[in-house]
């Protein structure tokens, strides 16, 4: 019962934050803005993405470019370049990794280094950006006064399996937005968040988290928060980025781990306890169902899951706008009992994982 009225009102001051910020405009002089991307053969979808940085509708002397190339395997550096040199009135900058550094944080630190603008907006390479992204998110920057922009990160399932991981994902970005009405902040989506480059610069002094692959979102936000930065949601609908659903059952897998692991590799123990508290949550919540399914109180099982499913209907609906989710929301609720075993798996898996495989390499969690 506490669970589905903590979820209602979490919904209500979700609602209530993005209708407040729908009335938000420039306040002042638009700052300078360098959007910063890591790519590792990303050939496959760098069209798409360059076609749209093309078009944000930012100030042009304001906005700048740089993306980093992670050794890629395929033709995703030559695509950067002939990028730059079609735009030679443009601020880009394209560089690699050289030897001896890889990955996506180290790709990042690189752009960091040399970038020059007041703010730094990040995104992946597979994601789609909207005409007004940089505006957008600039102008929650200015109405807020935050030293980090989380931005709404959503998916566009095609099908059933597809509407089960953007379900998963939409919770964990209702759960960073809401975690924010405490003043608490769990998470950011390395896909769409901006930040101050002096705050930035002075919470990397801070971060003891360079070797630990992934996470360069949500080690950043727990940095300023530690530091009595301001942190804001923005929910202006054209700053929401979509990205890719995972491609095949095996990537789902090693990216949950991914993900998970970052409780395991040195969050504050704030954040490893909610994880903790989540686990033991669908634990109860199956050994409840048992339970009555053993002892035939059909009436109080069918109102558990009436009541959870709603609550969570209204939780998650507002970041669930996107195309593809109609078609299979309807269907969603089936995902109740499962979703449940798929946290207490995962938790184990977790546990005892040593690492996981992304873009092409191998990663611990030791």
């Amino acid at each position: 019962m506490v669970y589905g009225i903590l979820l209602i009102y979490l919904s209500r001051k979700n609602e209530d934050e993005a209708n407040r910020q729908q009335n938000w405009n420039f306040t002042g002089e638009p700052p300078s803005v360098s959007v910063l991307i890591a790519c590792r053969n990303e050939e496959k979808n760098l069209p798409s993405l360059l076609s749209q940085l093309e078009q944000q509708n930012y100030p042009f002397e304001k906005t700048g470019f740089i993306l980093i190339n992670d050794h890629s395997e395929d033709g995703t550096f030559p695509l950067l370049e002939n990028w730059k040199r079609a735009h030679p009135e443009s601020a880009i900058l394209i560089i690699s990794l050289p030897e001896g550094l890889s990955g996506k944080k180290s790709a990042l630190a690189l752009g960091q280094s040399v970038c020059q603008s007041e703010f730094q907006l990040y995104t992946d390479a597979d994601c789609q950006l909207p005409f007004h992204w940089i505006s957008d998110m600039v102008i929650a920057q200015q109405n807020s006064g935050a030293d980090l922009v989380c931005g709404s990160v959503v998916m566009e399932p095609v099908s059933i399996f597809q509407a089960a991981e953007a379900l998963d994902f939409s919770a964990l970005i209702a759960t960073a937005a809401g975690s924010l009405t405490f003043g608490r902040p769990s998470l950011c989506n390395a896909a769409n968040y901006m930040v101050s480059s002096q705050a930035l610069n002075e919470a990397n002094q801070q971060r003891k988290d360079q070797q630990i692959a992934s996470g360069d979102d949500v080690f950043l936000l727990h940095a300023l928060h530690s530091s009595g930065k301001k942190i804001a949601f923005c929910r202006l609908p054209e700053a929401e980025v979509i990205t890719a659903n995972q491609e095949g059952f095996s990537a789902f897998i090693q990216q949950r781990i991914r993900w998970a692991g970052k409780s395991k590799s040195g969050l504050r123990g704030s954040n490893s306890a909610l994880a903790v508290l989540v686990w033991l949550f669908h634990l109860l919540f199956l050994t409840g169902l048992v339970a009555l399914i053993l002892t035939k109180h059909w009436n109080y099982l069918l109102v558990i899951l009436a009541w959870k499913t709603i609550s969570e209907t209204l939780f998650l609906e507002p970041f669930q706008k996107k195309k593809g989710y109609r078609e299979n929301s309807g269907k969603v609720w089936l995902m109740q009992i499962p979703y449940s075993f798929y946290v207490l798996i995962f938790g184990v898996i977790v546990l005892f994982s040593s690492g996981y495989r992304w873009k092409g390499r191998h990663h611990s969690l030791r």
